[in-house]
């Protein structure tokens, strides 16, 4: 096992918030229908109007927390991965306990559920459509593909310089 590496973990946090910010894009996707009705006809209270969208009571209220329990998918996935990534590289399992404690503190201040790095690329996605949904479909490959990469990028360098001394 190597010793720990910094360049390497700031990579990789780089890389998990792009992946865990396109897989929320993805889910975003989804249930953009929802939204989108959720957002024009916020000022109905009467649930005559709710129950259009949401025939349950339990879909009312499970609605939000299900978008955002792919907050949590999407950062068990990136750690998995990366733990694998890691493993395959030969760097310290430290490298993989900091970026999990990063971005469970991230979690903690809900740096996902404000859309800060989404908000950056704002103008981007407008530029290609005018359909939210659409917009949340081009943002979220594109920012999954970003993470993948960033985190394949981070450890490929140690890998070839390895290859090198042997």
């Amino acid at each position: 096992m190597k010793e720990l590496n910094i360049k390497v973990i700031l990579l990789q946090i780089f890389g998990l918030i792009f992946l865990i910010n396109g897989i929320l894009q993805l889910r975003f996707y989804t249930v953009s229908e929802k939204i989108i009705w959720a957002e024009t006809h916020s000022q109905y209270q009467h649930s005559q109007y709710w129950d259009k969208l949401l025939p349950t009571n339990e879909g009312i209220f499970n609605f939000w927390p299900s978008v955002y329990v792919w907050i949590f998918l999407g950062s068990l996935i990136g750690i998995c991965t990366l733990a694998f990534i890691n493993w395959k590289s030969k760097l310290s399992s430290l490298n993989t306990i900091i970026v999990a404690i990063v971005l469970y503190i991230l979690l903690r201040v809900k740096f996902f559920r404000k859309e800060i790095i989404s908000q950056l690329f704002r103008p981007v996605r407008t530029f290609c459509s005018d359909d939210f949904g659409t917009q949340c479909l081009i943002e979220g490959v594109i920012f999954t593909f970003i993470g993948v990469t960033i985190l394949y990028l981070s450890v490929i360098q140690i890998y070839l310089n390895s290859k090198k001394m042997n």
